[in-house]
């Protein structure tokens, strides 16, 4: 039977294995989520603008092969995104986008997850405005996600939300 001297194996080496180990396991990265980043600003100040009725924004933020997605899985182009944003302002008063946690505006964080799915921009807020026919005042609990192309533009963008207020103000609008 063999005797095994564990102090032949020097401390020395017992320490850099795990050292080692440990660069090598902390190495591995998963998603980085920013807020302040350039991307989560840029799609705040696009907000910005909106409320402002100036979709300018458009032609810099987004790619010319977009996809836009609202509460579908059928895609409308830049062209009609914009056509309904517009109407926003032709149908509603006092249009403003809340934080869904209290004060401020738009909550944006942006995910790059190290991967094939790439970096993702997501926004929460609460859409609010009065509609020029009903005098109602509502508020719509708004999720949007954005996909960044390695362009720096957005190639495809997800829209979540309850359409039914917004509906009844666009059937109130056209009984009158």
């Amino acid at each position: 039977m063999d005797i095994i001297n564990y102090k032949s194996i020097p401390m020395k080496k017992i320490i850099l294995l795990l050292v080692a180990t440990m660069v090598i396991s902390c190495s591995t990265t998963g998603p980085q989520i920013t807020t302040g980043d350039e991307k989560s600003k840029s799609i705040l100040a696009a907000y910005d603008s909106y409320l402002a009725n100036d979709y300018s924004w458009a032609d810099t933020l987004y790619s010319p092969e977009i996809s836009i997605y609202i509460n579908s899985v059928e895609p409308v182009d830049i062209k009609t995104n914009i056509a309904g944003l517009a109407s926003h302002h032709e149908l509603f008063s006092d249009i403003s986008i809340n934080s869904p946690v209290g004060e401020g505006g738009a909550y944006v964080q942006t995910t790059n997850y190290n991967n094939d799915a790439g970096v993702w921009s997501h926004a929460w807020f609460v859409w609010k405005g009065t509609g020029k026919a009903t005098g109602k005042t509502i508020e719509i609990p708004v999720h949007v996600a954005y996909k960044w192309d390695n362009k720096g533009t957005i190639s495809e963008t997800y829209l979540f939300s309850d359409q039914a207020p917004q509906l009844a103000e666009i059937n109130a609008s056209q009984m009158q």
